[in-house]
């Protein structure tokens, strides 16, 4: 990833309406466990400028959240935040012991990866949790809705909701719960991703701020819905998956 969208997430992610409404689907995911989550050890994959890790520790209480990111560019950040449990390390090569802890995330970074990489990071994800410990990973939705955002990202492979499964079972999880997320905006989404096909920009930066609220709330709807149901479609792919073996 260009070392422009590190800072570009910096700037917005605790504000933009996309950060916040993914939070909220987090969350909705998680909530049947947060309680055996509370005080547990948490790693995020991917953590990008760590405030994924500062948002898990104080979702659930927890003095043991730790993250790890494959670019020297997001140290500059973990600095800012003041946040020394995040180190730099590749997803397929972890630097913790196996069964070590109750709950990883990881947030859009494994469509960053060639398949062979994918699986060994999978299977890595699956080695540092213990057994009956949780993997929450969200990654980019359909590979035919690649834009100018997956250049700036350097997208390699976008999932469906079967191809993000059979990744995650074939490592040895049992997938709990799995969604498609970001529905209720995606007409307008694919419209917007066919349209920047052939450019290179992001779209990590600052919308107007009815704009930010309006998006947000139907993210934050979207969390509320998923509490109970799933969703055929959408610009993400989200599961909920645990150790097996």
């Amino acid at each position: 990833m260009r070392e422009e969208e590190y800072r570009a997430m910096f700037e917005v992610e605790e504000r933009l309406w996309w950060y916040e409404g993914m939070r909220a689907i987090t969350s909705s995911m998680l909530d049947d466990s947060a309680a055996a989550l509370r005080n547990g050890r948490m790693l995020d994959v991917g953590c990008g400028t760590g405030f994924s890790m500062m948002w898990l520790r104080r979702q659930f209480e927890s003095n043991g959240a730790f993250g790890v990111d494959v670019s020297e560019h997001a140290i500059e950040f973990w600095r800012k935040r003041g946040l020394d449990t995040a180190t730099v390390a590749r997803a397929g090569a972890l630097p913790f012991s196996a069964n070590e802890f109750d709950l990883v995330t990881c947030f859009d970074v494994v469509y960053q990866l060639e398949a062979p990489a994918a699986r060994e990071a999978i299977a890595e994800m699956n080695r540092v949790l213990r057994q009956g410990g949780l993997l929450l990973i969200r990654e980019p939705a359909y590979d035919w809705l690649r834009g100018s955002h997956d250049v700036a990202v350097a997208t390699r492979h976008r999932y469906t909701r079967s191809e993000l499964r059979r990744l995650l079972e074939s490592s040895g999880f049992a997938i709990r719960r799995s969604s498609y997320a970001n529905t209720l905006l995606f007409p307008a989404a694919v419209a917007h991703r066919l349209l920047s096909k052939g450019g290179d920009e992001s779209d990590v930066h600052d919308v107007s701020g009815l704009m930010n609220k309006t998006l947000g709330a139907a993210l934050k709807l979207e969390a509320r819905f998923l509490a109970h149901t799933s969703f055929p479609f959408g610009l993400s792919v989200i599961a909920l998956a645990e150790k097996s073996r």
